[in-house]
């Protein structure tokens, strides 16, 4: 027959034994102790320097001194003997933390909370209407999961070892991933999606450093008309330089285009090689196209099925240059006014304030501004970008006037 309890360890008293109220003591001081169990504290390293008869602790992990060796037992102070008595836990025994108040219960392995006001401690596996497991040591099963506010807010915070670890949200369809966000293998902010739970797509990610979109979701490149995705800053000209279109005759995407034949545009107005494009499309095969050309003149055609309407030209458009001004109309027409000083010594060389496409039809009028008598104007050199003139008095002697000059032609 074994001489003590089996749970609390009690002392028996034996057969024919002497002083049987020592051992009988002895089994009420350990009820006094085991019993309604509520310790001061526990997780202390070492024992309190101020004691008193009956102090009762749970020893915490890795405590030295006086408790050295007695991880986890129960410790109580013997004023009388200056010394103290241990415990070992047995599974399922509870205890009251006063200093906490929280309510622990020995697992086998670790005092965990049971609850209780300001218990803070762990447990090793929790399940709420299902099974929690090794992976998944918190599991829950519910209509809804609540997580409120204690004051003004609330955050969850779901942590990571390193960057090149997973710190995330994963959303499940019977049991298979179908999307994911937050840090997955980077510390950028990303959002997944898959059709499978094997291959996932990145359809959206912030970089960390600097806040900038990118993915799937988010066009490639500026000229980008992937359906369904973001367009960014810079495309179509936002906020940057549009793309240069090819040929814009063929099928082109809808938005801003630059045109510039030296880079390649192609199917522009007659005479245009640089301006910025318009491209609208209202249903399949109906579409529109507007140009504004560099000296400002809108150009505009469209095609419902197969073939476009020719260009149509609106406004008009001019300037001031040194050498004059000049203005060039909507079906092509330009227009230079000038003025010219003669001389008496030869023929002046003037340049046309715009160029001409050509000297092919050009058409030149002089006046000339002051002098006396019969004064003849000649014009001679006459090329797409200038002319030359001579003004003669009345005997045929070259001589120095003002002579206006107004020049129309196709323009360049």
């Amino acid at each position: 027959m074994s001489d003590s309890s089996t749970l609390l360890s009690l002392p028996y008293i034996m057969p024919s034994q002497a002083q049987k109220h020592v051992t009988h003591n002895e089994a009420i001081e350990i009820l006094d102790v085991l019993v309604q169990l509520a310790v001061l504290d526990q997780g202390l390293m070492t024992p309190p320097a101020t004691l008193t008869t009956g102090d009762r602790y749970i020893v915490g992990t890795g405590a030295g001194g006086a408790w050295a060796g007695r991880d986890d037992c129960v410790a109580v102070y013997d004023g009388e003997s200056q010394g103290w008595r241990f415990f070992t836990p047995r599974a399922g025994w509870r205890a009251h933390v006063i200093a906490s108040g929280a309510e622990v219960v020995w697992t086998g392995t670790l005092w965990a909370a049971t609850g209780g006001s300001g218990a803070v401690t762990t447990l090793p596996l929790l399940g709420i209407s299902t099974t929690a497991d090794a992976t998944n040591r918190l599991a829950v099963a519910a209509e809804a999961t609540l997580l409120t506010h204690a004051g003004g807010g609330h955050r969850l915070k779901v942590n990571k070892a390193a960057a090149a670890e997973t710190a995330s949200l994963l959303f499940q369809s019977d049991w298979s991933g179908r999307a994911e966000m937050g840090l997955t293998g980077s510390d950028d902010f990303a959002i997944r999606v898959s059709d499978d739970g094997t291959t996932f797509v990145t359809a959206l990610s912030f970089e960390a450093v600097t806040g900038l979109a990118s993915g799937a979701a988010v066009q490639t490149a500026a000229g980008d008309a992937t359906a369904g995705r973001l367009m960014r800053v810079g495309a179509f000209g936002l906020g940057g330089t549009a793309p240069v279109a090819g040929n814009i005759a063929s099928d082109l995407a809808p938005g801003f285009h630059g045109y510039d034949t030296a880079s390649g545009s192609t199917g522009g107005p007659a005479g245009v090689t640089a301006g910025v494009l318009l491209h609208q499309r209202r249903a399949a095969g109906a579409e529109m196209q507007i140009l504004i050309d560099a000296d400002g003149i809108v150009h505009s055609r469209a095609r419902a099925g197969a073939g476009w309407n020719d260009w149509r030209a609106s406004g008009a458009a001019g300037g001031t240059t040194a050498q004059g001004r000049y203005r060039r109309e909507a079906d092509g027409t330009l227009t230079c006014w000038q003025s010219v000083t003669t001389a008496s010594s030869g023929d002046v060389a003037a340049t046309f304030p715009a160029a001409f496409a050509s000297d092919t039809g050009l058409v030149t009028t002089t006046g000339v501004v002051g002098g006396n008598g019969a004064v003849s104007v000649r014009v001679t050199a006459r090329s797409a970008t200038g002319l030359s003139v001579a003004a003669f008095d009345a005997s045929g002697a070259r001589i120095a006037v003002t002579v206006d000059l107004v020049t129309t032609g196709p323009a360049a």
